[in-house]
């Protein structure tokens, strides 16, 4: 109850909320469902001096790449396959064959669309990883690619986010959620034109083809 009354005076007040300790695990599940944006958000919050940025940091290391390994293992033990809750999702059943297509392709260039889905931010990354993993690609060869540009990356969101998030806080108080939330939503657009152009750029289409 302390958590939401917290939130809901602080949204009264036209104010960005501090929810202390909840923040940076309510902040880890939403790096788990949707990466790039919500640690753009995060850094943006910090900037702002709600979140601190090496806690945002940590978090988001550690959730993108706790994520890449689940969708991994999802693939590695075919989970996706016997979870009704996941093989029913029309989402997985709109993405069933390009996972079948680079389970038969993806040993040769699996580091190689391991970089671009980064890169590209996440375009097809789930796909990719439970293909995989269902390919038994070695774990290792994620993990080199997450150890050595999961840092760089999130850090690069973070920085961008934390600069706006202090252009924010100088603000009048009236106006700095809607800025955070504007800003937020004019970077899913452009990350949703980034991808369609990622995708045509690189040849990703081709690779599924």
């Amino acid at each position: 109850m302390e958590l939401w009354e917290q939130l809901w005076n602080a949204l009264r007040a036209s104010e960005l909320p501090d929810l202390g300790g909840w923040s940076y695990l309510i902040l880890f599940i939403l790096i788990f469902v949707e990466g790039p944006a919500i640690t753009m958000a995060a850094g943006a919050l910090a900037g702002a001096e709600v979140l601190r940025f090496d806690w945002v940091f940590v978090v988001a290391v550690v959730g993108n790449t706790i994520a890449d390994y689940t969708w991994y293992l999802l693939g590695y033990f075919g989970l996706y396959h016997s979870l009704p809750a996941l093989s029913r999702l029309r989402w997985m059943q709109q993405n069933e064959v390009a996972i079948q297509h680079l389970i038969h392709n993806i040993h040769r260039q699996a580091t190689r669309l391991f970089i671009l889905t980064k890169a590209s931010f996440g375009l097809m990354s789930i796909p990719v990883l439970m293909a995989a993993g269902a390919a038994r690609v070695p774990w290792w060869r994620l993990f080199v690619v997450s150890l050595i540009f999961e840092p760089i990356w999130n850090a690069a969101l973070i920085l961008a986010g934390y600069l706006l998030g202090d252009y924010i806080s100088h603000l009048e108080r009236g106006l700095r959620i809607f800025a955070l939330i504007a800003s937020i939503l004019l970077f899913l657009l452009l990350a949703h034109i980034y991808r369609g152009v990622f995708r045509r750029v690189t040849g990703m289409d081709k690779i599924l083809e």
